[in-house]
């Protein structure tokens, strides 16, 4: 049976209530719109409207996105008033939808949300119970033919505690997706107010880097996503040209001129999208990034001489590595 084909505004809106879920299996999304489609008789606007209105929770995040995206002029005073839900990820997807068409009432919002509860994830859930959990999945697939029936076979306490961590785990990376979203957002938006939300962001990654773990300190493989956030929130600041907006947030020298470089981008619309690993050779090669244009931007708003700017340039992947491989 051929897959269905989703508009890109539809796909996107469930691949944003869901983002937690990015590797869900193809069939498993598809089956879940399916689903969705069937319930509201569709998944046009009036579908979505409907399921705005009437649906549960979940239905109602996919319909604010999918709104938002699909007709945002005819639906903005749908979506205004779930700016104040008080379900947390509602005030969230309303701000994205109307802040990337730049509706003002969501401009301040967008910039609350971008340091809301800012922190990072907890350490991961005990090794040993991990390994409980683990070894129970293993028997019950070996018993059962499938993973569902592990809960039986672990202690009824352990089990709440999974399931605890694992809820805390979606919630911590759908708002930390988002909050990269939001740094977009309000970097595209081009207005200097948002300078100062901006900079505060940076300014508390900063300050939670250098944490220890058991203190709430960046640690491990989610340093990645951390550093995304980082790299974003420098490259939006470019965007709105605030050239001295890294000053005075305490960055070792490699980390500042890492960032500087990012705000250079940011400033010159440099599409970073198929950057990996910090390379940007490729990005050269193929004209994405100019160095002539970046050097000039060192030179003029930083004071760099012509060999130092090409020169951070040249280490610019360098540095990019080194910040996930030393300890802060």
């Amino acid at each position: 049976m051929p897959r269905p084909i989703w508009p890109d505004a539809i796909q996107r809106a469930f691949f944003d209530a869901w983002i937690e879920n990015a590797n869900m299996p193809d069939e498993e999304r598809e089956k879940r719109i399916d689903t969705f489609e069937h319930r509201w008789g569709g998944l046009d606007t009036d579908a979505f409207k409907q399921a705005l209105q009437e649906g549960y929770e979940a239905e109602r995040l996919c319909a604010l996105f999918a709104l938002g995206y699909l007709a945002p002029a005819a639906v903005e005073e749908l979506l205004v008033p779930f700016l104040h839900s008080p379900v947390r990820k509602e005030r969230w997807a309303s701000a994205i939808t109307l802040g990337e068409h730049k509706d003002e009432r969501a401009f301040t919002p967008l910039q609350n949300l971008l340091v809301e509860k800012m922190g990072y994830h907890p350490p991961p859930a005990d090794e040993n119970l991990m390994n409980i959990v683990f070894k129970a999945m293993r028997q019950a697939r070996e018993r059962f033919g499938s993973l569902t029936g592990w809960e039986r076979l672990v202690d009824p306490t352990l089990v709440k505690v999974w399931h605890a961590q694992e809820a805390y785990d979606v919630e911590y990376t759908w708002h930390m997706i988002h909050r990269i979203t939001i740094t977009n957002v309000l970097g595209a938006w081009g207005d200097s107010r948002a300078i100062q939300a901006l900079r505060q962001a940076l300014q508390k990654c900063w300050e939670i880097e250098q944490l220890p773990p058991v203190q709430g300190g960046v640690s491990g493989g989610s340093l990645e996503t951390w550093h995304h956030l980082e790299d974003d929130l420098a490259y939006a600041l470019g965007q709105l040209a605030a050239w001295h907006a890294l000053d005075g947030l305490g960055l070792p020298p490699t980390r500042f001129k890492l960032a500087r470089l990012y705000l250079v981008f940011g400033s010159l619309g440099v599409n970073l999208q198929h950057m990996y690993d910090g390379n940007i050779t490729l990005l050269i090669n193929i004209g994405t990034i100019d160095p002539n244009r970046v050097t000039n931007v060192l030179r003029e708003q930083f004071g760099l001489d012509e060999y130092v700017a090409r020169a951070n340039l040249k280490v610019f992947q360098q540095w990019y590595q080194e910040r996930d491989e030393k300890p802060k």
